[in-house]
């Protein structure tokens, strides 16, 4: 081996020691940070492919329970209610994903207004009080939450108005 190579050799090995792949617990993150991209675009599909790779590896943890409330999220938009809610009761089951609870009584209160039936009503304010007091204890919220929080606590305000009537 030549002199000059040799060097070449030692520093490329040192940088590829020192390059590592991502770790697998965090494979989970970076899929949910992808999702969460694809449904700002409006890629609904997309975000849930994301999303259900992370349920694959991880269903049963935090992350699981974020994915599938995620998953519901993006079903909502495309107006299947009836899957949405399945995922946020999930989220719900998992871990109590606190913003599950908030997604579930938004779905809850789309189901009462298409239908008109109280229970669908009772269920939206039961999930919208536990949410909002889940705000109220000031635990760690998540960035999403914190950064809307304003227009959480107004649209808990007008539901709590709206459908207690």
């Amino acid at each position: 081996m030549p002199r000059t190579l040799a060097p070449t050799l030692a520093a490329l090995f040192l940088f590829l020691s020192a390059v590592r792949p991502v770790p697998a617990q965090e494979l989970p993150r970076v899929l949910i940070q992808q999702g969460e991209r694809y449904l700002a675009m409006g890629k609904l599909d997309a975000a849930i492919a994301s999303y259900s790779k992370v349920i694959a590896c991880c269903d049963r943890t935090p992350e699981g329970a974020e994915a599938h409330n995620d998953i519901g999220v993006a079903y909502a938009r495309k107006g299947d209610l009836d899957w949405a809610i399945q995922e946020y009761e999930t989220a719900l089951t998992i871990n109590g994903y606190p913003l599950a609870s908030f997604n579930l009584g938004k779905a809850w209160r789309g189901r009462y207004e298409q239908t008109g039936d109280p229970v669908y009503r009772r269920k939206a304010l039961e999930c919208f009080r536990a949410f909002a007091l889940y705000l109220r204890k000031g635990e760690s919220l998540p960035p999403v939450v914190s950064w809307q929080r304003e227009e959480i606590e107004e649209y808990l305000a007008e539901a709590e108005r709206t459908l207690a009537e």
